[in-house]
């Protein structure tokens, strides 16, 4: 599993693969500023956050105002007459929802939609899963931060923009590869581009300069084991990944075998790292997910209609 975990600058396949595509990796738009605005205002402590000053920073970005009402009058959440401002729509979705709405218009916006090999709306549901279910195992088991576990998770697999965008001809055989085997999509991009999403995720974290918490996430949470400083919320990450594409919320096909079947080292090392999770069953914690993956999809189908 050493491939999957590799760092981008001693991988000389991706460095080479790079040479004189760098104009390319410079595309990648980061998370605009309005999402990060709006994720540092609902990730405070709920007594802290001020609504009001919510709704002001989705007022600054069309396309996010217009979802949040459209959402918010959807028939998951009216309970009553149409609502036609932001402050009642804020009001009516809750700190959680306006979170999750935000990070999908963010991932929606970063991710390429001309590419025929992977769906946007299935990459960004994969991701907002994993954050989804980050989260809730990161308060389950005690983790300190919870919010920086959904963070992780959103981002844990941001090299697939990169290798759409900048190698989309072997990415999309990668795919196709995967979707016919049922292969687990790494395995099949190491055999076509002789790296992972893992390593190309990590040379654009670094670009993004995102913390070393959140690098070290998205280098490792295919080898957890690799995971030298911050091992709970990479384990934390990895179960939520694997739990997610188990649930048909992964990449838009089955994977044989089942990611859940390689979960028991990294429920160890979680154990480890975190006591509260030797108080519980991983099998449990599964079979809870139940409710809250129809949830997810409930939500991804209401927002892409």
């Amino acid at each position: 599993m050493e491939r999957f975990s590799q760092p981008a600058a001693a991988n000389l396949t991706l460095l080479k693969a790079l040479d004189g595509k760098e104009d390319l990796l410079a595309k990648i738009p980061s998370i605009p500023v309005v999402v990060q605005s709006v994720l540092s205002e609902v990730n405070q402590p709920a007594d802290n956050v001020n609504l009001h000053r919510v709704a002001e920073i989705i007022g600054r970005d069309e396309s996010l105002a217009a979802q949040c009402l459209r959402m918010a009058n959807s028939a998951l959440y009216s309970r009553g007459p149409a609502l036609d401002s932001l402050r009642a729509a804020v009001r009516t979705l809750g700190i959680a929802r306006i979170r999750d709405i935000a990070v999908s218009c963010g991932l929606l916006r970063i991710a390429p939609t001309s590419t025929k090999s992977l769906d946007p709306e299935v990459f960004w549901q994969h991701s907002l899963a994993c954050a989804i279910i980050a989260r809730k195992l990161a308060r389950a088991v005690g983790f300190g931060d919870p919010e920086k576990a959904y963070l992780a998770g959103l981002l844990h697999d941001i090299g697939y923009i990169v290798n759409l965008v900048v190698f989309p001809k072997q990415t999309k055989s990668a795919m196709e590869r995967a979707q016919h085997d049922g292969l687990f999509m790494g395995e099949a991009e190491y055999s076509e581009l002789g790296f992972t999403h893992c390593q190309s995720g990590e040379l654009l974290a670094r670009r993004w300069t995102l913390s070393d918490d959140l690098v070290e996430v998205i280098l490792c949470h295919h080898n957890v084991v690799a995971a030298a400083t911050y091992p709970a919320l990479v384990a934390i990450v990895s179960l939520a990944d694997s739990l997610g594409r188990a649930s048909g919320l992964g990449l838009g096909y089955v994977e044989t075998p089942n990611p859940l079947d390689s979960c028991a080292p990294v429920w160890s090392i979680l154990i480890q790292q975190c006591p509260l999770a030797g108080e519980m069953s991983w099998n449990d914690f599964v079979k809870d997910s139940e409710t809250y993956v129809e949830e997810i999809r409930n939500l991804v189908a209401a927002m892409c209609k």
